[in-house]
């Protein structure tokens, strides 16, 4: 008497149905990694931002060069820019690849979220955000240096 060993029509089915309905409930956290991915990247550029200022302050404060008012955000290396603040860190720390605009798909808007930058050491909090979607902001902080 032979015996024949394999599944039914019916267990095959039953395992695609399970299967599919495991796809289904998956299939939301795969779609939304694109946002994860944006929001990502928009507090990478505020670290990047964040961290050039810090170093930059740094370097001054090794060099003794933070006594006096201040002329300039900690991230402003160029004279044309003499007023102090986010706008300067946008202008003189430009990370290739990223383009700081208004809008546009792929740009970062950056904005003055708090503080004012008058005397050395002075910190101004700046909010960017991803102009892909709005929602998606970061913030990094400037020292001011002279």
């Amino acid at each position: 008497m032979n015996t024949q060993r394999g599944f039914t029509l019916i267990e095959l089915v039953m395992v695609i149905v399970i299967l599919g309905i495991l796809a289904a409930t998956a299939l939301p956290k795969f779609i939304d990694i694109s946002g994860e991915a944006r929001t990502a990247a928009t507090r990478g550029v505020a670290g990047g931002l964040g961290s050039a200022s810090a170093v930059n302050y740094a370097a001054s404060l090794a060099k003794n060069q933070v006594p006096g008012v201040v002329i300039a955000s900690a991230i402003d290396t160029t004279a044309a820019n003499t007023t102090p603040g986010c706008t300067n860190a946008v202008a003189t720390l430009l990370v290739d690849g990223v383009t700081f605009a208004a809008s546009g798909a792929g740009t970062y808007n950056v904005t003055v979220a708090s503080g004012t930058i008058t005397n050395v050491g002075d910190t101004q909090v700046c909010t960017v955000t991803n102009n892909d979607s709005t929602s998606v902001t970061a913030t990094f902080v400037i020292t001011a240096t002279n």
